[in-house]
């Protein structure tokens, strides 16, 4: 029997948890973060009253699915691909985002887990660093 390890509703949780906390450490605007499974599908979700209905849910979403499923940060996702020759970025992906705030989570083995994403705040740096805080917790846990 073949088995894989996988993110769990707990532990999305937990780094959900970690992403409010920080945030509310950090006021500004409100947020929507997702963390997925390895296959791009939804673990846990939340988003802040207030935050951007279509902008933030969307966004957080994009960013995580781009983490997940090209098992790299969104920001260095969008560095890679505006490196690359025209031609090569003409392949769009309606769930795929250039923009930072997008982990890749990978287990201490190796294993790519899934993807967390963080949106609504007015920039990158701002939405990266509360999704840090997501990815620190999941270290805390042990994955």
């Amino acid at each position: 029997m073949q088995t894989s390890k996988v993110i769990g509703l707990a532990d999305a949780m937990s780094a959900l948890d970690a992403v409010l906390a920080e945030a509310g450490a950090k006021p500004g605007r409100p947020i929507a973060a997702v963390v997925l499974d390895h296959h791009g599908d939804m673990v846990a979700f939340f988003c802040e009253v207030g935050a951007n209905p279509a902008l933030a849910r969307q966004n957080a979403f994009k960013k995580a699915y781009t983490s997940a499923c090209q098992r790299v940060d969104s920001g260095t996702f969008g560095e890679r691909r505006r490196a690359q020759p025209d031609s090569a970025r003409e392949f769009p992906h309606v769930n795929f985002t250039e923009t930072e705030g997008g982990l890749v989570i990978i287990a201490k083995d190796g294993t790519i887990l899934g993807g967390l994403g963080v949106s609504g705040r007015p920039s990158g740096p701002e939405d990266m660093e509360l999704a840090q805080a997501g990815l620190r917790a999941l270290e805390a846990l042990g994955l």
